[in-house]
């Protein structure tokens, strides 16, 4: 991979990850758990529990994200999602559409 594959797997997925952050951002009822910079996860509050969405995405192929209050309580509103360099926008849309179907 070398150094320059290193440094183009990182560039993807920071673009990646704030891609697919900056559209969960705009569901409603959806919103990001921090302002901190990130790398590739991220948190993000949901509209309903982030396990039920986890369950309901899950048959869909999604994992949608680990839910952080099983770690952290002041967090159950929440849940940590992780994208890499080998996700497609095409794959990233159709989270974001899921995501969407399931809290409507």
């Amino acid at each position: 991979m070398g150094k320059q594959g290193f440094r183009q797997v990182g560039e993807l997925c920071l673009q990646k990850a704030h891609y697919l952050h900056d559209e969960i951002a705009k569901l409603k009822g959806f919103a990001p758990a921090f302002k901190a910079p990130f790398f590739k996860e991220f948190a993000v509050k949901t509209p309903i529990p982030p396990g039920e969405l986890a369950r309901k995405l899950l048959p869909k192929g999604f994992f949608a994200g680990v839910d952080l209050g099983g770690f952290y309580p002041e967090h159950k509103d929440s849940m940590l999602v992780a994208v890499t360099e080998k996700r497609t926008k095409q794959e990233m849309d159709r989270f974001v559409l899921a995501l969407q179907e399931a809290t409507t």
